[in-house]
């Protein structure tokens, strides 16, 4: 899949729409893992207002960030909302869970895209 900027704004929506869900969820301190992606999300923004063309060469800035968001026991992987929230409905965890996808959706394509890395 070749990433243009239609794809980048997709991505930068689902970011905006993943972090309103987990600001709107932890009224107090946010987790750990919420500033990746609010840092993709503002990369993404800052990309687009400097008229950014090498696309190519922001993705791994992006890929960074959303590696760096599952973190061993501090990243989204272990982020349980019904532990902090028990009279939570299930159906927003599964909102939830669907937001997370449809962001890890573009970094799915770009590792299948990309060929594995072999030492000499």
């Amino acid at each position: 899949m070749k990433i243009g900027r239609e794809e980048l704004e997709d991505l930068r929506e689902g970011l905006e729409r993943l972090t309103d869900f987990i600001r709107n969820m932890e009224q107090g301190e946010l987790p750990y893992f919420y500033r990746y992606f609010d840092t993709m999300k503002n990369n993404i923004e800052i990309f687009f207002w400097m008229d950014g063309e090498d696309i190519e060469d922001f993705l791994p800035v992006l890929e960074r960030d959303w590696e760096a968001s599952h973190t061993t026991v501090i990243g989204v992987q272990n982020y349980d909302i019904r532990k902090e929230h028990p009279d939570l409905d299930p159906v927003l965890c599964i909102y939830f869970a669907g937001l997370l996808s449809n962001v890890g959706r573009f970094f799915e394509y770009r590792t299948a895209e990309r060929p594995a890395f072999t030492r000499p």
